[in-house]
């Protein structure tokens, strides 16, 4: 890996780089950022996800985007550039529908995956992680209900 500093400078690191690493965003105190897709509302323990919903995860670690994005760039408003690796998404490592995996509009650096939860669902905490092209994120909870 080579890293240019200031457009003349060029250092070369001996340091091995993923095409991908994915990891879900937590705050300071370890929940994830986990939304409902419809009111844009924060899941917790309150306010939980429903059978059937959609929600939208913010990650970051994807990789590269279709079409090519410059990095340090927020990602358009309108059709953000869609992630090229195969991301899925799991909940108690059942695999569920992955509806959306884009930059996330108007950030630099975050992902937005969408995901479609199925409509039966085990209500309470659940495990919820994602892989990108095999390579599995850290594991977070999201609480579900029927």
């Amino acid at each position: 890996m080579s890293l240019t500093l200031d457009g003349a400078t060029q250092v070369s690191l001996g340091l091995a780089v993923q095409p991908v690493s994915p990891a879900i965003f937590v705050d300071r105190d370890g929940a994830p950022l986990l939304l409902d897709a419809d009111t844009g509302l924060m899941l917790d323990a309150r306010n939980t996800a429903r059978s059937g919903a959609r929600i939208q995860i913010l990650a970051t670690g994807l990789g590269r985007v279709q079409p090519n994005w410059p990095t340090g760039r927020a990602a358009p408003l309108d059709n953000p550039p869609q992630v090229a690796a195969a991301v899925r998404a799991y909940i108690e490592r059942s695999a569920v529908t992955v509806t959306r995996a884009t930059l996330a509009p108007g950030y630099v650096g975050f992902y937005l995956i969408e995901l479609q939860l199925p409509t039966l669902v085990n209500a309470g905490p659940a495990e919820l992680y994602l892989a990108a092209d095999g390579q599995e994120s850290n594991r977070v909870t999201v609480y579900l209900e029927p």
